[in-house]
């Protein structure tokens, strides 16, 4: 089990927020990852990797989550093939933005798209 798992004020606050926040939340750590990656920065893009499967464990534990239990884990299956193995999906940078991009909530400006200039 994560830090962040073990963190019962983590925990708490992470599963008061929607599926779609979220993911949108998740999506930005994965987007920041993709970033650092094709910058050939390794070390931060394996921190905003960490930190896309820590938010994406949370949201498996979530008790509202448990119809996509298989979906969460499909997800960590795919980023961790995509940032640290061989890459057999086939993953790339625009199947990764339009897949956490359909979460977004329309009408939130701080949402309305995930990449940072982190």
């Amino acid at each position: 089990m994560g830090k962040l798992l073990r963190d019962e004020a983590t925990r708490e606050k992470w599963f008061s927020l929607s599926i779609g926040d979220q993911i949108s939340n998740i999506g930005s750590e994965v987007l920041r990852a993709d970033k650092w990656k094709k910058r050939g920065n390794y070390e931060r893009m394996r921190s905003f990797y960490d930190a896309a499967i820590d938010f994406l464990m949370l949201s498996r534990y979530d008790p509202k989550n448990k119809n996509r239990i298989s979906e969460f884990d499909l997800c960590i299956d795919e980023l961790a093939d995509y940032f640290i193995g061989e890459n057999k999906w086939n993953t790339t940078s625009e199947k990764l933005e339009r897949y956490y991009n359909s979460f977004l909530i329309p009408g939130r400006p701080e949402t309305n798209k995930l990449t940072s200039k982190r």
